[in-house]
């Protein structure tokens, strides 16, 4: 009877996957963010870190949803210490400090 439940299991397992749209893969933004290349980061985002953080070097971007709002957040190092900073998408530095 356990290798019934088990086979069962592994099967509902194996098919609750098959739904999933790959396509549609890059517009989902999840709770812990996703990794995003600079070109997909909003200009008024760009100008207001390379305002602020000029020497930034080794910038890592993330796009997450919080509150309902999508933030977008840079990973860089800054004078040799790691920094994180999180914008709003019209470029307003929402938070900044390092790690």
């Amino acid at each position: 009877m356990k290798k019934v439940f088990l086979a069962a299991a592994m099967l509902l397992a194996a098919t609750s996957f098959t739904g999933y749209n790959t396509a549609n893969a890059a517009v989902i933004v999840k709770a812990g963010g996703r990794h995003i290349p600079a070109s997909q980061v909003p200009a008024p985002v760009l100008a207001t870190f390379n305002s602020t953080f000029p020497t930034a070097t080794n910038v890592k971007w993330q796009v997450e949803r919080e509150h309902g709002q999508v933030v977008y957040q840079a990973d860089f190092v800054q004078n040799g210490q790691r920094w994180r900073a999180q914008f709003s998408a019209d470029g307003t530095l929402l938070s900044a400090g390092p790690r």
